[in-house]
C-alpha cells in the first residue's frame, strides 16, 4: 500500500509538474544549444580550421620550394655564373615560379650579401644585412642544409622570411631567401567578423586579423592565452576563444580563433526571460492540481506511517531478548543488586530510544548510544563469554542511518556466534567511503551451515517471509524500501570461520519525518 501510494503521488506529480516543465525547458535548452553550436562554435571552428589549413600550406610550400631551387642553383660552378649565363633565365623561371600568385619577393645572395638575382635589385631597408652571427642569416650559416623560416616586424605587421644557403662541394657560399609580405598573410586569415591571432610559444602575435581587443601591444592577453573553447568576459564583452597548434616554420604555434558574443550571450538571456516568464505563469496551475492529488495521498500515508510504525518496533524488539533480561535482573537483584540497576537503567535507555518519535532516521552516534545499552544488557547476560569491539569511523558518526537497523544484527551474531568453548567474539565495524557507509558484524563462531545459509539467502530475496528468521528479513525489507530494491545485506562464512554480515548504505540527508 505504501509503494502503490507513494507511486501515485509521483505520477501525479510527473504529470502535472515535470513533464510539462522538463519539456518546456529541454525545448528551450535544445533551441539555444542549437544557435550556440551553429552560429558561434561551428563559424569559429570553421574559419580557425580554414586559416590553420591556408597558413601551413604557406609554410610547407616554401619550405619545400627554398629546399629545391637552392639545390638547383647549388649545381653551377660558380654561384656568380647566375647572374649573367645562358641559366639566368631558367633560373628567374624557377624563382617565379617558386612564389606564384603570393606577391613574395625572392634574393639569390653571395655569402657578402650582394644580390645576384632577384624580384627587387637590393634588399629592402626593412630586411636585416648578412650577417652570420644573428638573426636568420646566423640559423642559415650554422645550419646550411636546413630550411629556416623566421617572422620579420614590418610596418604592416610580420613578413615571413623563408631561406635555405646554396650549397656547393660542401661549403655554403650563398643564400636563397623568400620574402613572404604580411598584408598577403593576413589575408589568408580572413575572418568574417572572428579575429584570428597566429602566436608563438612565447605569447608573441605573429599575425593577427580584428585581434586588437585580444593583444597587449604584441602579447597576446593573459586571459586569451590558455582559453580553448571557453568564453573569455573582457570589459564590457564577452568573446568565444577557440586555438589549435599548428606547425608552422618548423615550430609549433597556437592559432587563436576570437568570436565576439556579447549580442547573442543578451538574446539569450532575452529568451530565457520568456521561458522562465511561461514557467511561471503554469505554476498556478500546477500547484492546484498537485495540491488536489496529493491531499489524498498525504493523509493515507500518515495513516499508514503509524501502522507501519508499530510492526517496525514489534518486529526490531525481540520479545525473548526482554523476558530473558527480566528473568537476569530478577536473579541480580539478590546476587549483586549494583549490576541489577545498571541492567534496569540500560533497558529503560533502550526501550525509551526504541519508543522515541523523531523520525525513522537518527544520526549514527545517537544508535550507538542504543548499542551500547543492548550490549551492556547482554554483557550482564553472558559475563566473560561475551567480547565485543565497535571500530567506528570518526567521520561516519554524524552520519543519518536508519533507527534500530543494526541491533537485529547483533542479536543474530550473539544467537548463533558461539564458538566450540561457548565463548561470543563480536565485532562491529562502520567505516565512511566516499557517499556510503560500509557496516560488517562479523563473529567467530562455527559460521552456518552451507544449506541453511542458502536458505537465508534465499529468504533475503523474496518478499514475504514465513519463517522464523524475522530480524534479518525485517532489516533487508527495511533497507529495500528506504533505498530501493538493489539495497541490501549479504551473509556469507568465510573459510578461516565465523559469520560476517555486511551492509551498504547509502548516505542521505537526515530526515526530520518519516520517509
Amino acid at each position: 500500500m505504501h509503494r502503490y501510494f507513494e507511486s501515485r503521488l509521483q505520477r501525479a506529480l510527473a504529470m502535472y509538474a515535470l513533464v510539462p516543465l522538463f519539456l518546456l525547458t529541454l525545448l528551450g535548452t535544445i533551441l539555444l544549444v542549437a544557435s550556440w553550436r551553429y552560429s558561434v562554435v561551428g563559424v569559429n571552428d570553421e574559419i580557425r580550421e580554414q586559416a590553420a589549413e591556408r597558413l601551413a600550406t604557406v609554410s610547407d610550400d616554401f619550405s619545400r620550394n627554398a629546399a629545391a631551387t637552392a639545390l638547383f642553383l647549388g649545381k653551377a660552378r660558380d654561384l656568380s655564373q647566375w647572374e649573367d649565363s645562358d641559366e639566368r633565365a631558367e633560373a628567374f623561371g624557377r624563382l617565379y615560379a617558386d612564389i606564384g600568385h603570393t606577391g613574395a619577393d625572392f634574393y639569390v645572395l653571395d655569402e657578402d650579401g650582394e644580390v645576384l638575382l632577384g624580384s627587387r635589385k637590393e634588399l629592402p631597408e626593412y630586411m636585416p644585412v648578412v650577417n652570420k652571427k644573428w638573426g636568420i642569416w646566423n640559423r642559415l650559416a650554422r645550419e646550411p642544409y636546413q630550411v629556416c623560416l623566421e617572422f620579420l616586424p614590418v610596418a604592416m605587421g610580420q613578413d615571413l622570411l623563408c631561406g635555405r644557403a646554396i650549397v656547393m662541394d660542401g661549403e655554403a657560399v650563398g643564400y636563397l631567401l623568400y620574402d613572404v609580405h604580411a598584408d598577403y598573410l593576413n589575408s589568408l586569415a580572413e575572418g568574417k567578423g572572428v579575429a584570428l591571432v597566429l602566436a608563438d610559444s612565447l605569447g608573441n602575435a605573429r599575425l593577427e586579423k580584428y585581434g586588437e581587443k585580444v593583444l597587449d601591444g604584441r602579447k597576446i592577453q593573459a586571459d586569451f592565452a590558455e582559453a580553448d573553447h571557453e568564453i573569455i568576459h573582457e570589459g564590457k564583452d564577452f568573446f568565444y576563444v577557440t586555438r589549435m597548434a599548428i606547425p608552422f616554420g618548423g615550430e609549433e604555434y597556437q592559432l587563436y580563433a576570437v568570436s565576439p558574443v556579447t549580442d547573442l550571450l543578451v538574446r539569450y538571456i532575452i529568451a530565457a526571460g520568456a521561458v522562465l516568464l511561461a514557467v511561471l505563469l503554469m505554476i498556478p496551475l500546477i500547484l492546484r492540481s498537485v495540491r488536489r492529488e496529493s491531499r489524498l495521498t498525504v493523509q493515507a500515508l500518515d495513516n499508514l506511517t503509524t501502522i507501519a510504525e508499530l510492526r517496525e518496533l514489534e518486529s526490531q524488539f525481540n520479545p525473548h531478548f526482554l523476558f530473558n533480561t527480566l528473568e537476569n535482573i530478577k536473579f541480580m537483584v539478590r546476587l549483586d543488586p549494583g549490576a541489577a540497576t545498571e541492567m534496569i537503567m540500560a533497558l529503560s535507555a533502550l526501550l525509551r530510544y526504541s519508543i522515541a518519535g523523531d523520525g525513522r532516521q537518527v544520526a549514527l552516534q545517537e544508535d550507538l548510544k542504543y548499542l551500547e545499552s543492548y550490549m551492556k544488557i547482554q554483557k550482564y547476560r553472558f559475563g566473560s563469554r561475551l567480547e565485543f569491539q565497535a571500530d567506528v569511523d570518526t567521520a561516519a558518526r554524524q552520519v543519518p542511518v536508519p533507527k534500530l537497523m543494526f541491533q537485529p544484527l547483533l542479536e543474530n551474531a550473539i544467537k548463533y556466534g558461539e564458538n566450540a568453548e561457548g565463548n561470543l567474539r563480536i565485532m562491529f565495524q562502520v567505516k565512511r567511503q566516499d557517499n556510503t557507509l560500509q557496516i560488517l558484524v562479523k563473529d567467530a563462531g562455527g559460521g552456518i551451515e552451507k544449506g541453511r545459509l542458502a536458505q537465508l539467502n534465499e529468504l533475503l530475496k523474496s518478499s514475504e517471509n514465513n519463517s522464523s528468521h524475522k530480524g534479518l528479513f525485517n532489516v533487508q525489507r527495511r533497507l529495500q524500501l528506504l533505498y530501493g530494491e538493489n539495497c541490501g545485506l549479504s551473509i556469507n562464512c568465510p573459510v578461516e570461520g565465523g559469520t560476517e554480515i555486511r551492509l551498504h548504505l547509502p548516505i542521505l540527508k537526515k530526515e526530520s519525518q518519516d520517509a
